[in-house]
C-alpha cells in the first residue's frame, strides 16, 4: 500500500497495520437462543422471525489506533455467500469500546427461508484497506415443529390402567399418580416440551368447528438423560385426576420445540377415570362487603350485623362429603376450620377477627390481602381454592386507636364548648350567635383531612373543619355551631367530632354540655323584706335602723311554685353604686358579685333569703358624702337581680332589676358602721 502525503505539512504518513480477523458477530437474546450441546447453530425463535433481526459487533477490531481524526471505518454485514452486504454501518475516528456495539439488521424477508444461514461482517479501516471477514456464525431459522410436524404415537399407560382404568386402589398403590410413557420421535432435541391433556368422551364437536384444547394435565421437558435413553414420562397426579369427573377420556400430547413451534395433537389413548368423586372446582370465597365500595374498611369492621364485622362466605363445594375439612385463610392466616356435616348448610359464614384483618399493617398503609381456603379429605393433600384478592384500608386521620374497631379513640382530645357563661355551658346569653367550640388538632395531620363536629342525640352534623397546609399538631381548631342547631336541644347535650381521611372515620370521646336556653318569663321581683317602704325619711333605704353591720342585708327570692322547682339554681347578682340611681358611671367595682343557691321544695313555696354581707357591699355605698361645698345629704344605692337556672337544662330566666337606696350617714353624728 503506498504511503499518503498530508496536504497540510507534506509529511509522510505511515500506513496503519493490517488488522487481525475480527470477532464473530452476535445475535443478542432474546432474538437468538443460547447454544445447547446438541446444536451448531443459534436458534432464532418464532417470536424473533416476524421483524428485522439485529446482529451486533461487540468487540473492537485491531488497527484503529493509527487512524486520523475524521477518517471513516466501514462495517459491512453479509448473509450466506451473497456478495452484497445486507446492512452497512460506519464509525468516525477516533473511537473505542464505548462506541460498541455496532448493530446491523437482517431484513425480515430473509428470515422467511428456513434452515441454516451464515452471518459475517467485514471491517474497512480506510478506503482500500479492508480487513478479512469476521469469524462467521450459523443461525437456524426454525419454523418446523418436532416430529417434522407430524402426529406422535399414542401415550402408553400401565397395563392395569389400560385394563381397569384409574381407581382409588391403583393410586393408593402407586404414589397417588399415573405415569404414561411417550414414544420417542425421530428428531428429538434438547428442551423439546411435551404437554398432555384429557378430552372427555364422547366427543361433541360440530361440523366445521375445531375442538377446543383442554387444560394441560402433565408436562415434561427433554433433557440430556432423555437423549441418552431415559423414558419420556408424563406424570398425572391424583389431584389432577380427581379434578376430572369420572368417565372415559382421550389422552393426547403436543410436541413443541424451544423455538416455539408446536405440532398437532398426538394419536389418542383412552383413559378411564373411576375414582371417588372429589370437588372439581374450589370457587373463590365471597366477601359481601366488597360489593359496597370495592374494599374492606373500618365501617365494614364495625358493621353490627348480623353476622357482624367482616366475614367471608364459602360457597357450596360440589363433591364435598361429610368429614371433609375446609380451612379458610385471610392474609395467609388460618381461621377456624370448618368440618362438612350431614345436610351441610351453604354458604358457610366465617368471621374474620379484627387482629387478623389488620395483620397486614393495613392500619398504616392500604394494601391487598388474599382470602381463600383449603379442602382436605382424610389424610390427603389439602387443595387450595382459587384466591380472592381483597383491597383493605384501615387508615384513619389522627392517631391509630388502641381499641379498634371501636369508633371512639381515647387518644383524641375532647372538644370544649365556649359559652358566654362558662365552658361547656350554653345559656340564653349565647342566643342568636354561632356557638364557638375548640379542640387541639391531633398529631400528624394531613392536608384535606376533615373534622366533623356532631351535636346532640341523635347526633347531627353541626360544623366541619378541613385541615390546611399550615395546620400543625396542637393548633387550636375552631368550630362554629349555628344557633339554629343549638336551640333544637336542651339539658345535657353530648358533642364530639369525627376525623375523616376520605376512607375511614373515627370519633373523639364526647363532651357533655349543659344547654339552658328556654327563656323563663314572669319571675317575681327580688324583695328586701327588712326595708321600710312605708312613710318616713328612711323609706326605701338600707340604713342605720336595720343594723346591717350585724348579719348584712336580706334579699328575698319570692316563692313561686309555678316557676320554681326543687333542685333549681338561683343566682343573685349584686352591684353597689356611689349614686342614687344605679347608673354604671358610679359603680363600685369591688362590690360586683353573685351569690348562688340550690332550692329545696320548701323554698320554692316560701321563698329563699340571701344575706348580703355588710362589708363592702353596704359599707362602701353607705358612706357616700355630698360633694365638697354642698350640705345636701347624699346616699348610695345597689341594684339586685336574680337568675333562675332550671334543673336538668329545663331553661333559664332573669328577674327584673331592683334598686335600693343605702346610707349610713347621720346628721350631726358619725356614720353608723357598728354598735
Amino acid at each position: 500500500m503506498p504511503k499518503n502525503i498530508s496536504s497540510e505539512n507534506h509529511l509522510p504518513k505511515i500506513d496503519p497495520p493490517t488488522p487481525k480477523m475480527a470477532a464473530e458477530p452476535v445475535v443478542p437474546p432474546p432474538f437468538a437462543l443460547p447454544l445447547l450441546s446438541d446444536e451448531v447453530a443459534y436458534t432464532i425463535p418464532l417470536s424473533a422471525q416476524v421483524g428485522d433481526l439485529p446482529v451486533e459487533v461487540q468487540e473492537l477490531w485491531g488497527g484503529g489506533d493509527g487512524l486520523d481524526a475524521g477518517e471513516i471505518t466501514t462495517i459491512r454485514f453479509y448473509w450466506d455467500e451473497e456478495p452484497t452486504p445486507f446492512d452497512t454501518q460506519s464509525l468516525e475516528a477516533p473511537y473505542d469500546e464505548s462506541d460498541l456495539p455496532v448493530v446491523g439488521h437482517v431484513p425480515q424477508i430473509k428470515l422467511n427461508a428456513p434452515g441454516l444461514h451464515l452471518l459475517r461482517y467485514t471491517v474497512t479501516l480506510v478506503p482500500g484497506d479492508t480487513a478479512g471477514p469476521s469469524g462467521p456464525i450459523l443461525i437456524n431459522i426454525d419454523n418446523i415443529a418436532p416430529n417434522q410436524n407430524n402426529r406422535g404415537l399414542a401415550v402408553i399407560f400401565p397395563p392395569d390402567v389400560e385394563a381397569f382404568g384409574v381407581t382409588d386402589d391403583y393410586l393408593a398403590a402407586h404414589g397417588d399418580q399415573v405415569v404414561g410413557v411417550v414414544p420417542r420421535w425421530s428428531d428429538i432435541r434438547l428442551e423439546d416440551e411435551v404437554t398432555c391433556d384429557l378430552v372427555r368422551l364422547p366427543l361433541t364437536t360440530s361440523k366445521g368447528r375445531r375442538r377446543v384444547r383442554a387444560d394441560m394435565v402433565a408436562h415434561v421437558t427433554i433433557t440430556q438423560a432423555h437423549l441418552d435413553g431415559a423414558p419420556i414420562e408424563l406424570v398425572l397426579t391424583g389431584d389432577v385426576l380427581r379434578s376430572h369427573a369420572n368417565g372415559e377420556y382421550n389422552a393426547r400430547y403436543y410436541l413443541m420445540d424451544r423455538a416455539g413451534n408446536e405440532g398437532p395433537p398426538s394419536r389418542t389413548s383412552v383413559l378411564l377415570i373411576d375414582l371417588t368423586p372429589s370437588p372439581a372446582n374450589l370457587r373463590p370465597v365471597l366477601l359481601p362487603q366488597l360489593a359496597i365500595d370495592g374494599r374492606i374498611d373500618l365501617e365494614d369492621a364495625r358493621d353490627p350485623g348480623p353476622p357482624g364485622g367482616v366475614y367471608l362466605l364459602i360457597e357450596e363445594v360440589v363433591g364435598a362429603v361429610p368429614g371433609d375439612v375446609l380451612v379458610p385463610f385471610f392474609n395467609l392466616i388460618p381461621l377456624p376450620a370448618q368440618v362438612i356435616g350431614m345436610g351441610q348448610i351453604w354458604p358457610i359464614i366465617v368471621q374474620i377477627d379484627y387482629a387478623t384483618l389488620a395483620s397486614g399493617g393495613y392500619e398504616f398503609v392500604a394494601g391487598v390481602a388474599r382470602a381463600d381456603y383449603t379442602w382436605q379429605r382424610g389424610t390427603g393433600t389439602p387443595r387450595r381454592s382459587d384466591p380472592r384478592f381483597v383491597p383493605t384500608d384501615l387508615r384513619v386521620a389522627g392517631p391509630v386507636s388502641p381499641n379498634n374497631p371501636n369508633p371512639v379513640n381515647v387518644l383524641l382530645d375532647r372538644v370544649t364548648v365556649k359559652g358566654k357563661d362558662g365552658d361547656n355551658l350554653v345559656t340564653i346569653n349565647d342566643r342568636d350567635m354561632p356557638l364557638r367550640v375548640v379542640v387541639p388538632l391531633y398529631a400528624g395531620p394531613a392536608v384535606n383531612e376533615v373534622l366533623e363536629l356532631m351535636w346532640g342525640s341523635p347526633a347531627v352534623l353541626a360544623a366541619t373543619y378541613q385541615v390546611g397546609p399550615l395546620d400543625q399538631a396542637g393548633d387550636e381548631i375552631e368550630f362554629f355551631v349555628p344557633w339554629a342547631v343549638v336551640e333544637q336541644t336542651g339539658g345535657i347535650v353530648p358533642t364530639f367530632y369525627w376525623t375523616f381521611n376520605g376512607v375511614n372515620r373515627q370519633r373523639s370521646p364526647q363532651t357533655d354540655v349543659t344547654v339552658n336556653i328556654v327563656p323563663i318569663v314572669g319571675l317575681h321581683d327580688p324583695e328586701f323584706p327588712d326595708v321600710n317602704y312605708g312613710p318616713g325619711s328612711d323609706s326605701g333605704f338600707i340604713g342605720c335602723y336595720l343594723r346591717p353591720w350585724d348579719g348584712g342585708a336580706r334579699v328575698r327570692i319570692p316563692g313561686d311554685t309555678t316557676r320554681l322547682s326543687a333542685g333549681d339554681e338561683v343566682i343573685l347578682s349584686w352591684a353597689s353604686y356611689q349614686n342614687t340611681n344605679g347608673h354604671p358611671s358610679g359603680v363600685i367595682p369591688e362590690t360586683i358579685t353573685t351569690f348562688s343557691h340550690t332550692l329545696t321544695q320548701q323554698e320554692t313555696e316560701d321563698g329563699y333569703d340571701f344575706r348580703v354581707p355588710f362589708d363592702p357591699y353596704i359599707l362602701l355605698p353607705g358612706l357616700v358624702k355630698p360633694p365638697e361645698g354642698q350640705t345636701n345629704p347624699r346616699h348610695g344605692s345597689a341594684v339586685v337581680q336574680y337568675r333562675l337556672i332550671k334543673t336538668g337544662g329545663g331553661g333559664m330566666g332573669d328577674s327584673s332589676r331592683r334598686l335600693v337606696f343605702i346610707t349610713l350617714i347621720r346628721p350631726s353624728s358619725p356614720p353608723c358602721v357598728s354598735d
